[in-house]
Parts: C-alpha cells; structure tokens; sequence
C-alpha cells in the first residue's frame, strides 16, 4: 500500500518536558492550524522517546515473564472503578475490533488509569506492584502524557464558541494504553482503520513505523514517529460530540511492512477522558446544552452490540 511519509521531527513546535504547559500555550495558534488542516495534532518533547521505550520494553519483559504473570492480572479480575474506566491487562487475541470482520488484533495490552496509579478501588494497582519496573516507568510517562493532552485540550477549547466548558480532564478516568503486537503470521494490517471513543487520544512514540492517518482533503499519510520524540494529539468522538461536530474524529489505522512471524511492535497511547459520572454538553450554534447523559452513558451507547472482549478507547 502506497502511503506517504510525515516527516515532522524540526517541523511541529517543541513542547519541553520542564514547562508543558506554557510551551503548549504559546504554540497554540499552529497548532489550531494543524488541526484545521490535518485533523490532527504534533508537537516534539524532547527526551519523551527514550522514557517511552523504556515503558514499552519494560512492558514487553512482563508479557514474557513466567512468574509473576500478567494473566493474574486480566481485565476481567481486576476490579474496576467507574471514575477509574478499564484499568488493567488485556490478553492476546483479546479484542476484536469493528471492522476485523471476528478476527481478533494479533496484539496483548494493559491499560494503566490514575485511578489505578492511587491504587483506587484496592488491590487495583496490585499488576503495577507485581511488576515494578514497568509500573515506574508508566507512572513518568502517565505524568507527561497528562500535562501535554491537557495543554492540547486547552488549545483545541480555545478554538470552539466563547462560553465552551473547560474538558475537565479526569487523570482517574484516563488510561494510558500500552501495546504489545506479536506473532503477525502475514498480517499487514494490524488495527483497522478507526478513530477512538475518547476526548482526546495522544500517540506516544512507538517501536516501528505503520501508524497511518486520513487527512482532510482524504489523503492518507504516515507521520513519521517511531523512535523519535514526536506526539500525535487525536481528536476523540467524545470531543466530536461535544462540539456538535466542529473537529471530525481523527481516523487512523495500523499497517506493517514486515510481515514476518517474528515481527512485533510496541506502541502507545493515552485516552483522556471526562469523569464518567458527568454530565454530557454539547456547544450548539455557539449555546451550551447540559445533557440529562452522563460521559458514561457515552461510553456504554458506543459499545452496545460490539463482540469478543473489547477495551474502553480505540485500537492503537
């Protein structure tokens, strides 16, 4: 498949790790023009690259490991928080996207929270303690990953109707996915093509290349991520919603070249989300609509009807 490479290292504002906020802020005005020309957001942070590969081999040393085992650790045992969304770990062949047609994703994952993070409800964060490293190296890079969304998320305020509600950002209902593909068998499509349930989803730097975006004029590219410090701010169907469809969702997809048995890539992302016991709103013709719904209600309509075990966000 014929898809054109991003190239957007020295070419996307520099966010620094020491001063997220400000830097996001004052970078505003391009980044609003990215996503009015894109359909998605890019800044730089230096240093994020290597603090995110170390979470991800980390992660990848757990998958493997035959005691303690991740599977102890299954989403289906951990007890789960409402403020809190799917915290835990997912198991290969677990989820079987929209459009996979029952074919689950060839992949293992574990969803971190910050409700999980505070160990909220008990024995949540038991996986994390289980496996300390890569609970230290989740809890850096959650940190980051937190300030830099919520700086997008005031950019992107700033651009709807005077009078827009602040996103209200919940580090409890937010999960910062990370992802482990293995054991492809010739697949070249690893995540089909899809946009994700979230206010805001931020791609982090991954192992390999093969995340693929649509752009607006229908166009579709590859930003070039991997191993750098490059972050990709995705509009959510939640935010879509939420502004009466003023910002589209940002629809992606994952591809490989390398099709081998052998080949595996790791990735991830941070879904941000409202509390779930919100109440929905809506900016209509520039008035603000309350809902008598709540962001969990949201969540739930979304994925009524849906087969295989499947995870709160998207497939990344």
């Amino acid at each position: 498949m014929d898809v054109t490479p991003m190239p957007l290292s020295g070419k996307v504002p520099v966010i620094r790790m020491e001063q997220i906020e400000q830097d996001v802020l004052d970078a505003g005005p391009e980044i609003a023009d990215q996503l009015a020309n894109w359909g998605f957001m890019a800044a730089e942070v230096p240093g994020i690259g290597e603090k995110v590969e170390r979470m991800m081999t980390e992660f990848a040393s757990a998958c493997l490991s035959p005691e303690p085992r991740l599977s102890d650790y299954e989403f289906s045992r951990v007890p789960q928080l409402a403020a809190g969304g799917t915290h835990g770990y997912f198991s290969y062949l677990s989820e079987i996207p929209r459009l996979a047609e029952g074919v689950p994703d060839p992949k293992e994952f574990i969803h971190v929270s910050g409700a999980m993070l505070e160990d909220r409800p008990p024995h949540a964060g038991d996986v994390l303690s289980a496996f300390p490293t890569f609970g230290d190296a989740a809890r850096d890079v959650f940190g980051l990953a937190f300030r830099t969304i919520s700086g997008f998320g005031e950019v992107v305020r700033g651009i709807m109707p005077p009078g827009t509600p602040e996103f209200e950002l919940s580090r409890d209902a937010t999960n910062l996915r990370v992802i482990y593909y293995r054991d492809v068998n010739g697949r070249e499509v690893l995540a089909h093509e899809h946009s994700g349930i979230q206010m805001l989803g931020l791609q982090l730097p991954s192992s390999d290349q093969g995340l693929q975006y649509i752009l607006h004029d229908g166009t579709w590219v590859e930003p070039v991520i991997a191993k750098t410090d490059i972050v990709l701010c995705n509009i959510g169907r939640m935010l879509t919603h939420a502004s009466s469809g003023q910002f589209r969702p940002s629809t992606h997809r994952v591809h490989c070249s390398n099709t081998g048995g052998d080949y595996t890539r790791l990735s991830s992302v941070m879904f941000a989300y409202p509390p779930h016991k919100a109440r929905q709103w809506q900016m209509v013709d520039g008035e603000l609509m309350t809902l008598d719904a709540t962001w969990g209600d949201f969540i739930a309509k979304r994925f009524e009807g849906l087969g295989g075990q499947q995870a709160q966000g998207s497939t990344d």
